[in-house]
């Protein structure tokens, strides 16, 4: 009997410990979702030379860009976060459309319930607008600048009151901030190789693939587009437009990034002119001429939500995995229940 005691006593202080921190709100730079980046360096902050075919490229400091683009599972989660009532149309129709997207909704506004299909989680999400791809990132940089506390879209690196949402360059130096790429950001990402044979350059495309053949290089097995659907498990008899991000990781750009060249066409940060902005990397249904460094292409920010539209994201610092808070309840749950068992056993 006191030997139970002692194995209570034991598992009460362990889960009041898990309690305690559990309760203790995450600290700053915890993100509700885990994104992957990849490094993109300036060595001693000097800019490399643009790309003399098209002068996009130059970048004068380090900064870090997804490796994948924002698929549609993490899309869904940030609507369950932000969009109980969607005053900001962050969802639409479409984005329940067979063959490019499976993110559902249920329920009444201010109470809005959002899942997902099986087998579109790692698909990159579509449909969405440049608006709606800034309050990601707001979401994104608010999220963990409170702890996960503040489900803000309006205020952050883009006060989406002010001249739709230009990237404030003060709050962008700001750690835990994460943007939409600008042009030249996106371009050296996708094809700008430090160590390229013969001296730093960059290729027609972002597929040199670690040991692969040069970036200059295209076919069906770099990348997804001419609708050739790579994914399709059926032999020919696609189910789905889309390929999951990372399906051609091993012909990712020189500093590591996936899928910028096809599949979806990526929003940057710079406009085209003032009612549109610049999109990059072309889609499952651009012809081959398409996919070059040369082309780019732009859509209106306010009401362009396509079926070939997606994006990643950018920041200055990693960004940190989500915090393991959800963990620690788990644990908790499972000590308190250990308790009730150990009770019930010694019960007279």
């Amino acid at each position: 009997m006191k030997t139970n005691n002692r194995i209570t006593r034991s598992v009460l202080i362990g889960a009041a410990t898990l309690a305690a921190v559990a309760l203790t709100p995450p600290a700053e730079g915890a993100f509700p979702m885990n994104i992957e980046t990849v490094l993109i360096e300036a060595p001693n902050s000097i800019a490399n030379a643009p790309d003399p075919a098209t002068t996009y490229g130059a970048v004068g400091y380090d900064y870090y860009i997804g490796k994948y683009e924002i698929t549609q599972e993490q899309w869904k989660d940030f609507l369950n976060a932000a969009a109980k009532t969607d005053t900001h149309g962050l969802w639409n129709n479409s984005m329940d459309y067979n063959g490019y997207s499976g993110i559902t909704r249920t329920g009444a506004p201010g109470s809005y319930v959002y899942g997902i299909t099986s087998g579109y989680e790692k698909r990159p999400v579509v449909f969405v607008s440049l608006l709606s791809a800034k309050r990601f990132c707001n979401w994104l940089t608010n999220q963990a600048l409170s702890g996960g506390v503040s489900n803000d879209t309006e205020t952050g690196v883009y006060n989406m009151g002010v001249a739709n949402g230009v990237r404030d360059p003060d709050e962008w130096q700001k750690a835990g901030v994460v943007a939409l790429p600008t042009n030249d950001e996106w371009y050296k990402a996708a094809y700008y190789d430090p160590n390229k044979s013969g001296g730093a350059g960059y290729y027609t495309h972002s597929t040199t693939g670690a040991g692969k053949p040069g970036g200059d290089v295209m076919d069906n097995d770099r990348a997804n587009y001419a609708n050739s659907y790579r994914s399709d498990p059926n032999g020919g008899n696609w189910t789905y437009y889309l390929n999951p991000v990372g399906f051609y990781e091993d012909y990712a750009g020189a500093y590591g990034a996936v899928d910028m060249t096809g599949n979806v066409w990526e929003w940057t940060d710079n406009p085209y002119n003032p009612s549109s902005r610049v999109v990059r990397g072309a889609a499952f249904n651009s012809n081959v001429l398409t996919l070059a460094a040369d082309r780019s292409g732009s859509y209106n920010m306010y009401d362009d939500e396509l079926n070939f539209l997606g994006f990643r994201v950018a920041s200055l610092a990693p960004i940190p995995e989500p915090s393991t808070y959800g963990v620690i309840g788990g644990a908790l749950v499972g000590l308190l229940c250990l308790v009730r068992r150990k009770r019930r056993a010694v019960a007279p």
